[in-house]
């Protein structure tokens, strides 16, 4: 497993500005760090609402799972009820590959975050 993780940060403007996190890479126990420090000094630096792209993401952990959970509780404070669920309103994923979205689904991570295929459609649901 190789421990390169790159990360591009880029600003989408919807109804709000939106900050997408795009990994690159694996995300395993090596490196999840710095997804979650990535995201933090974002939050840090202002952004409210935050997408990360896992398009390029060939593998992830469950270390990668934790930094992710660790990302939702930072932003959703008190996340929005969908019937007994906290869905997530401010924190959502864009194009994880069938093997990463699969290891979400079966974590039920998709119970409380929406997970899109198309960039402007994720954009525009914040």
């Amino acid at each position: 497993m190789s421990a390169d993780l790159q990360i591009a940060v880029s600003q989408e403007q919807g109804r709000v500005p939106v900050t997408v996190l795009s990994a690159n890479g694996e995300i395993g126990a090596h490196n999840y760090q710095q997804l979650q420090d990535q995201a933090n000094e974002a939050i840090a630096a202002g952004a409210t609402d935050l997408l990360l792209d896992l398009t390029h993401v060939s593998y992830m952990s469950s270390a990668g799972l934790r930094a992710v959970h660790a990302i939702y509780k930072k932003l959703e404070g008190q996340p929005e009820m969908v019937g007994n669920v906290p869905k997530a309103a401010h924190f959502k994923l864009l194009n994880p590959p069938e093997a990463v979205l699969k290891v979400i689904k079966a974590l039920g991570f998709d119970m409380f975050l929406e997970i899109y295929a198309d960039l402007a459609e994720a954009v525009a649901s914040f």
